[in-house]
């Protein structure tokens, strides 16, 4: 029956150890060492799987031998049959602890094991997800930040991890309260769609939807929270183009309605007119007519003509005419876009 030796121990008592058929040496699965108060001080355990036997002089010593790290403590010299009994005893004990320990270490590998997979699995996820995610902890520390977030705002995802705060990625600091407030004040603290301006790391202000939630622990209090955004930087060119081209049709359609107006002028205008200059030049005819009323009809035929041009020009003006080539261009790629 091997035992280990922890030194100090008395010659008589190794000799005894030995006669009852202990090898005493650096290998075994149990421990033996002598107790003795005015000894080196407290004998820690060589091995946390390997029990410790104390050999004390007097029973008053048993309880400080415990203390000093003793699963036994043996006093005096019991007879050899008795002593390994009592080591037999502790060894069973060791060896059932030890498969105790052993099956409980090889569950917490596993666990870990099963853990280190899934933090990898929703790891991939997450960077997999075509939107840009963010996670921040209680105190605005980047704790998630998958690669459509360092595609969109161009932060590397361990350098807003380890340097960056929520703050620094908003347009306007406020904006993070702002949301948790908004958070805070819904019963089941999310957002969604809510505008926002992120900071880019070239100083871009980028127009985002930002859709948020808390996450709590199984005791109901505040982890980290957790945000998708949208970038809305495509819609809002395309709105604005939208609105440009809305604008110049508009325009258009203002031009196009004061040429119809005028050319309806001008054809109301135009057959009185022409009647009119009919009726002055049979005037002219008469021959009885004084020269100063001669020169009269003139100055009025001169006053009408000019009339009849502006009326005419009036008139061609208010021919019908496609919009330009440009504007339809325009309005087909704004009808392709919005598809």
């Amino acid at each position: 029956m091997k035992a280990r030796l922890v030194e100090p121990m008395p010659e008589e008592l190794r000799h005894w150890l030995e006669d009852c058929g202990l090898e005493l040496g650096v290998d075994g699965d149990i421990a033996v060492f002598h107790y003795a108060p005015q000894g080196p001080g407290p004998v820690a355990p060589p091995d946390d799987t390997v029990p410790l036997i104390a050999f004390v002089d007097h029973v008053d010593h048993v309880d400080p031998a415990i203390r000093a790290g003793a699963v036994d403590a043996v006093v005096g010299r019991p007879p050899a049959t008795e002593l390994r009994a009592r080591i037999s005893a502790h060894r069973r004990i060791a060896r059932t602890w030890r498969r105790r320990m052993q099956a409980q270490q090889r569950r917490a590998r596993r666990a870990m094991a099963e853990l280190a997979s899934t933090q990898d699995l929703l790891g991939r996820l997450i960077d997999a997800t075509p939107n840009p995610v963010m996670a921040v902890d209680v105190k605005g520390r980047v704790l998630v930040f998958n690669r459509a977030a360092e595609k969109a705002l161009g932060y590397d995802a361990e350098y807003a991890r380890q340097h960056m705060h929520v703050t620094d990625i908003y347009a306007d600091p406020a904006d993070a309260r702002r949301v948790l407030s908004e958070m805070r004040a819904t019963r089941t603290g999310m957002v969604e769609g809510l505008p926002v301006r992120l900071r880019a790391r070239w100083g871009e202000q980028i127009p985002v939807e930002l859709s948020a939630a808390e996450v709590q622990d199984a005791s109901g209090n505040l982890m980290a929270t957790v945000g998708v955004f949208q970038d809305m930087r495509e819609q809002v060119a395309l709105k604005s183009r939208l609105e440009a081209t809305t604008e110049q049709l508009i325009a258009a359609e203002q031009r196009a309605a004061a040429i119809e107006l005028a050319g309806e002028a001008a054809y109301e205008i135009n057959q009185p007119l022409t009647a009119l200059m009919g009726n002055l030049e049979l005037l002219e005819l008469d021959e009885a007519l004084s020269e100063r009323s001669r020169a009269r009809l003139q100055r009025a035929q001169d006053h009408l003509k000019r009339i009849r041009e502006t009326v005419r020009t009036l008139a061609q003006t208010s021919r019908t005419r496609p919009l330009p080539k440009t504007m339809v261009g325009r309005m087909a790629d704004l009808t392709r876009d919005t598809d």
